[in-house]
């Protein structure tokens, strides 16, 4: 009788636990690292740039808990993120692409290497499902690549969309004097269909002209 007793009382406690659980009302999700970020005001424009200061912005995130949070697709996009243990993880700002996409802007340092990304949590999903690569700095003695971002309604569509710009510096080996070169680029990312998609452009001397990042050279 008591093993019948003790079996009764087990399954009843699973039953209602069970019930709890279907019971629980359907919330957001937020990832384990949303504690470490602060919203960011709204405005028109977010431009961003990698700083050669040394003052480091933001919280820094736990390297554990930063590289299990976020898919490792999406971290094996990320040029020159070899070792993530020597990385310095930085929680920048947070905010709103539309009703369902949270953009965590994280800026991650290592040795040379600076690098700022937005990383989107869908919350209708619960994950993390893509990666837009907003600023970086990286390279050596014989070239280096830099990167540097504005967000804003582009298109006119009420949305968020990235016009991104690159600079290539190059030293070509010319005899006792090596040849300098410099080579800028831009790149238009238009929000559709939950993402930014790499949008052709009439004219890129438009957007390179129109839109500067600060040289290191």
């Amino acid at each position: 009788m008591f093993h019948y007793n003790a079996l009764r009382y087990f399954l009843c406690i699973g039953m209602l636990v069970l019930w709890a659980n279907c019971q629980t009302p359907g919330h957001i999700q937020f990832p384990a690292i949303n504690a470490y970020f602060q919203p960011i005001a709204q405005k028109d424009t977010l431009h961003i740039e990698v700083s050669d200061e040394e003052a480091v912005q933001g919280n820094t995130i736990p390297n554990r808990l930063f590289f299990t949070s976020i898919p490792t697709a999406l971290l094996q996009s990320i040029d020159y993120l070899a070792d993530s243990s020597q990385a310095l993880v930085l929680s920048r700002q947070k905010f709103s692409i539309d009703n369902h996409i949270t953009a965590y802007w994280v800026e991650i340092r290592q040795f040379w290497f600076q690098h700022h990304s937005l990383f989107l949590y869908d919350a209708s999903k619960k994950l993390f499902t893509d990666r837009i690569t907003v600023a970086e700095w990286y390279g050596g003695d014989g070239g280096q690549v830099l990167i540097g971002s504005w967000l804003f309604d582009y298109n006119g569509d009420d949305k968020k969309d990235i016009v991104r710009r690159e600079i290539q510096h190059s030293m070509v080996p010319n005899g006792d004097e090596p040849l300098e070169r410099v080579y800028e680029s831009a790149s238009l990312l238009l929000w559709k269909n939950g993402r930014f998609e790499d949008t052709a452009i009439q004219d890129t001397a438009v957007l390179v002209r129109q839109f500067h990042i600060r040289s290191f050279w």
